[in-house]
């Protein structure tokens, strides 16, 4: 069909290209004007703010320190110390020391970028410190302290009053007067101590690491592809830019040496704390002052005060400016789309007999929301609307069915679902039946063993000494004491089976964890003091809900753990009990049985991978004094209370056992009471 220069489809044709290219053109070149203006403004302000934000970021963390270092600074051992100082004592004891010593790793382990705390005393001596060296906290002896008299830092700390925070400048560390390689930028933090007395005893100073300043300044060069700075109040500078991939030696640079490329007057803006935005030739300067928290405005001379700047390609704005011009030429093109699209309308206009048969073959294809628009009062126009009103009653209908299909869908997946949980649960049930008979089988044969071979021993040790009273020859005599001492330790070995070979019979309650924690530190806490093992029970673990458990069995149970911990963990390690992140108080929701998870960690050798599966095996171990029923034990019980055991380990990092222990339904106060009755007289046992 052609398109008639008079006919109704080219009026209707024409009015469209007026009424909808036209209007569109005009917005687009009113728009383009006002967008590259809006781009600009917003592009500088979005700078400001991020150089802003980054500024404010490096104040809080600095104010964060200065407050850290305070309170670290307010404790009464030091207090001591700088007493016992001030009374003219030349050393501290090595208790003292140790404590110390601690006090400062553990803060240095809290701030990774914290690389060295240390004390020193008015004279400028270290007494302790504390280096982080290749990512591990080393505690300095005695006989490596330096005199640190004569650095610059201690003179201008101990010219502050006790209190207040000295924040030096950035620049590279010395130790032994030798700057440090590889090269370690530095900012030290420092504040006097005082004595009792309120007199100045000593400096206490920590070490930032300044990576974390040069990341942040790397890290806003490399978002921007542009030039960071960071300014000190000496007017110093040190940059970095985003096509830095490798390490680079630590430079402070004069402000003179920007000159070339910044007017003198942006840089004594920045210089003297200003913040804003300036567009030079080639580059869009942003810059902030790295103000002062709460603490250090407080607690802190004047002079802490550093400053940020980013320098921004300029041609980077007119990058976003030309990709603005290409999507107005995408939207010309899309127009003249629009235009040529309405012709092809205006030519359709007049075929609605064969829009009808279009759509009818689509709703004969199944496609039930095609509808026709046929406007007028003819018979056509009658015949598409009795068309739309066919099409919606087989849409209805088609939905309908649809909906029906979807719930007997649904229907049946959770039908399927049900029986899959229901074959899960009964195979777990099955293997935990398996595990318990399998356990109780090797249990009676162990007592069995046990019975048979202990009666011999038990008339062989009487037989040998028997022998040993009576005076025999000397060679005779060891010979017998020896035979002695392997009975002994067969008879030590036997005894185990005891607990392998438990009865099946248990006697549940609700008890408390505290009380059997109780008896589990004061039977184990002797043998991790021999061995230099530190045993720790974090807060949270004294305050789980009662447990429906045998007290016995549990505390069986954590013993042999906590043994197991202390014999891998080497000296100067770590045992911890304590709840799972995750309490996981609705774990086993679907057995209708809560469980509270805590678990026992150590820091020693660890579990290699290939023995990892075996460990509950009777039987297995790998120690050469070990008899391979320990966790065979710890299995067996936690089965019998329906309870379960996990085991995550990495050779040389330790191991941890979770236990999910079930919740008792009720609280059992004469449990709860014998349970602390038993805890109270273990402790009179052990003070007695």
């Amino acid at each position: 069909m052609r398109l008639k220069a008079q006919g109704l489809a080219a009026r209707i044709y024409f009015a469209f290209v007026v009424a909808a290219v036209v209007p569109t053109l005009v917005a687009g070149l009113v728009g383009i004007y006002f967008s590259l203006d809006a781009l600009r403004r917003e592009t500088l302000q979005h700078l400001e703010q991020e150089v802003g934000s980054r500024a404010d970021g490096m104040a809080r963390f600095f104010d964060q320190l200065a407050s850290e270092l305070l309170y670290l600074a307010s404790s009464s051992l030091l207090n001591d110390v700088a007493s016992a100082i001030g009374e003219g004592r030349t050393s501290i004891q090595p208790s003292v020391r140790q404590r110390l010593e601690r006090d400062y790793a553990a803060f240095a382990r809290a701030y990774p970028y914290i690389y060295q705390v240390r004390f020193l005393d008015a004279a400028g001596h270290e007494v302790v410190r504390v280096d982080r060296r290749d990512e591990r906290l080393y505690t300095v002896p005695v006989d490596e302290l330096q005199d640190k008299s004569g650095r610059y830092y201690v003179h201008e700390g101990l010219e502050h009053e006790p209190g207040q925070v000295y924040v030096s400048p950035l620049d590279l560390n010395v130790e032994r007067g030798v700057v440090e390689q590889p090269e370690r930028p530095v900012i030290r933090f420092a504040t006097p101590v005082a004595d009792r007395h309120g007199a100045k005893r000593g400096l206490l100073i920590i070490n930032l690491h300044a990576a974390f300043v040069l990341g942040q300044i790397q890290d806003m060069a490399g978002a921007r592809s542009g030039t960071a700075f960071l300014f000190d109040r000496s007017g110093f500078f040190v940059s970095r830019t985003a096509d830095t991939t490798q390490p680079v030696p630590f430079r402070m640079q004069s402000v003179e040496a920007l000159t070339a490329t910044m007017p003198r007057q942006l840089l004594a803006r920045i210089l003297h704390r200003d913040k804003g935005t300036e567009v030079l030739d080639d580059d869009i300067v942003a810059y902030a002052p790295i103000g002062v928290g709460r603490t250090l405005a407080d607690r802190a001379d004047a002079a802490t005060h550093w400053a940020l700047a980013l320098a921004f390609p300029r041609k980077r704005l007119f990058e976003a400016v030309f990709n603005l011009y290409l999507l107005y030429g995408v939207l010309a093109l899309t127009l003249v789309a629009t235009a040529v699209a309405g012709l092809l309308l205006s030519r359709r206009l007049l075929g609605p007999l064969e829009l009808l048969s279009r759509e009818t073959e689509e709703i004969a294809e199944g496609h039930f929301d095609r509808r026709v628009e046929i406007r007028g009062g003819d018979e056509i126009a009658e015949l598409g609307r009795r068309f739309n009103a066919m099409a919606a009653r087989l849409e209805q209908t088609y939905r309908a069915l649809e909906g029906r299909k979807g719930e007997l869908e649904r229907e049946v997946a959770a039908r399927t679902a049900a029986l899959e949980r229901e074959q899960q649960e009964r195979r777990e049930l099955d293997r935990q039946m398996f595990q318990v008979e399998k356990m109780t089988t090797m249990g009676e044969v162990a007592m069995g063993l046990a019975h048979e071979i202990g009666n011999p021993l038990a008339g062989m040790k009487a037989v040998t000494q028997m022998l040993l009273e009576e005076p025999p020859p000397q060679p005779q005599r060891a010979f017998l004491e020896r035979i002695l001492g392997e009975v002994n330790r067969l008879t030590d070995f036997l005894r185990t089976f005891h607990g392998f070979a438990a009865p099946r019979d248990f006697h549940p309650v609700a008890c408390r964890l505290e009380p059997v924690l109780d008896d589990v530190m004061l039977w184990t806490r002797k043998e991790a003091r021999s061995r230099g093992v530190t045993i720790d029970v974090v807060p949270g673990a004294t305050t789980a809900p009662p447990l429906w458990a045998d007290p016995n069995r549990l505390k069986q149970v954590l013993l042999n753990l906590v043994i197991n911990a202390i014999h891998a963990t080497p000296a100067g390690g770590r045992i911890e009990i304590r709840p799972c992140a995750d309490p996981g108080n609705g774990e086993g929701a679907e057995a209708g049985v809560p469980k509270h998870r805590f678990h026992v960690r150590d820091t020693g050798s660890g579990i290699a991978p290939d023995v990892l599966p075996r460990i509950f095996d009777a039987f297995y171990t790998t120690r050469a004094d070990g008899t391979g029923l320990g966790l065979a034990v710890v299995r067996k019980i936690v089965l019998q209370h329906g309870a379960d055991i996990e085991v995550e380990s990495n050779p040389g990092q330790g191991a941890c056992f979770t236990l999910a222990w079930p919740i008792a339904p009720r609280s059992d106060p004469k449990a709860e009471g014998v349970l602390a009755g038993d805890s109270e007289l273990s402790r009179a046992i052990a003070d007695g």
